[in-house]
């Protein structure tokens, strides 16, 4: 760990990558894990897809809500105790989970549980703001993500083994303790790093501290590319595991292999963020991530057309969208929490809010058009990808207005 001096009378003390990869990792290893034994669940329960699409699309519309207070919050009362409370709910939301009688009582778990674990997602930007200039946050993030990356890269794999071996609840209890192994070592190794404790002074300051943010165009536009970015991804996340078991009958296992090319693809993708983003810049970053993942929709769609689909055509698609996600959402996010430094604790939460509703309604309105062919989702995604692109495109002017 690293002394950055902030003030004459105050020193923050710099976290280790670790301990950010820990925090920021536990809602998406409990987001992804879960996902190949969506259809057993379906089966046991005797419920359709779209009843047990919402134990995904309600959690993150839990994760989205819960984030507009983690920010004010952390910026209130310090990023330290408001991250210990979530992983705290995280732990015991898992076991809950494990125990679901009901696909209503699974349901309402997983809205606790991944909201809970949303804090780590909020408090690890702010926590990387708090400690690095903009340029250098963007490469820092690039790094943590890439870290972060193994969650969602392995989470699968050992969420369909346990599946294939035990059951879907076992997926559960392993999320359980490696939150709890996370709240534990946050706990002793996670100092404070928010230096502005306590400068919103009540409800009406955040709602104030809201209202600035939300008057702030360059916040619109980086929170929109952010979100129609990771709209893509969702997309996939909604559909793939009922189009995996239906157009080409594979197991949870299968699938969870196959998603590693997909975490692969973002893992290296925020390599590049980390590694290019404080030399090439936001903007340029952010374009090449955009295109890429346009780039891999549009190939999809394509083949898709021409009948060609199997397995390896989808994942190897999604490599490639994860290689440009990784490198877009870096950057856009670290756009996002230096609209405004003091905020940053705001600013990511409200971001990340916008982006997870955003994000949770793409993964449920997918399955409302989904077939016995990859090309609807391909369409829904290429659609979420332009999005991104043409408001990337015009970030640079919009940020020189400001």
């Amino acid at each position: 760990m690293t002394i950055l001096s902030q003030t004459a009378s105050k020193s923050i003390v710099r976290p280790s990558i670790l301990i950010l990869v820990a925090v920021t990792a536990v809602n998406p290893l409990a987001l992804n894990l879960y996902i190949p034994s969506m259809p057993s669940v379906q089966s046991e329960f005797s419920a359709s897809a779209s009843m047990v699409q919402l134990t995904l699309s309600l959690g993150l519309l839990g994760t989205a809500f819960i984030q507009l207070l983690i920010g004010p919050l952390s910026d209130q009362f310090g990023r330290r105790p408001i991250l210990l409370g979530g992983l705290v709910i995280a732990v015991l939301a898992s076991f809950y989970c494990a125990l679901a009688s009901s696909l209503d009582h699974l349901i309402f778990a997983r809205i606790v549980q991944v909201a809970g674990g949303a804090a780590g997602l909020v408090l690890g930007r702010a926590i990387v703001r708090d400690t690095h200039s903009t340029n250098e946050a963007a490469s820092m993030l690039g790094y943590v993500t890439m870290g972060m990356a193994m969650a969602p890269m392995i989470g699968p794999v050992i969420g369909g083994i346990l599946d294939d071996l035990w059951s879907w609840r076992a997926g559960f209890h392993f999320t359980g303790l490696f939150s709890l192994a996370v709240l534990i070592a946050a706990w002793i190794n996670l100092s404070e790093t928010n230096q502005y404790i306590g400068q919103a002074k009540s409800p009406k300051g955040l709602l104030r501290d809201y209202r600035q943010l939300l008057g702030m165009r360059p916040f619109w536009v980086y929170t929109a590319v952010s979100a129609f970015a990771a709209g893509t991804f969702f997309s996939f996340l909604g559909a793939a595991p009922y189009v995996s078991r239906a157009l080409f009958d594979m197991s949870p296992t299968e699938y969870g292999l196959y998603f590693i090319l997909v975490a692969g693809g973002y893992s290296l993708g925020n390599f590049f963020s980390g590694r290019y983003s404080a030399l090439v810049g936001l903007y340029r970053m952010m374009l090449v991530g955009n295109l890429l993942t346009l780039a891999a929709c549009s190939v999809l769609v394509i083949l898709s057309l021409m009948s060609i689909e199997s397995p390896q055509i989808l994942f190897a698609a999604m490599f490639f969208l994860g290689i440009g996600n990784g490198v877009t959402l870096p950057n856009s996010n670290a756009g996002v929490v230096s609209v405004m430094p003091r905020l940053a604790g705001s600013s990511s939460g409200l971001s990340g809010s916008l982006v997870t509703m955003t994000a949770a309604s793409a993964s449920f309105l997918v399955t409302l058009v989904l077939s016995d062919s990859l090309l609807p989702m391909g369409l829904f995604m290429a659609g979420c990808a332009l999005l991104a692109l043409l408001f990337g495109l015009v970030s640079p002017a919009v940020t020189e207005e400001e």
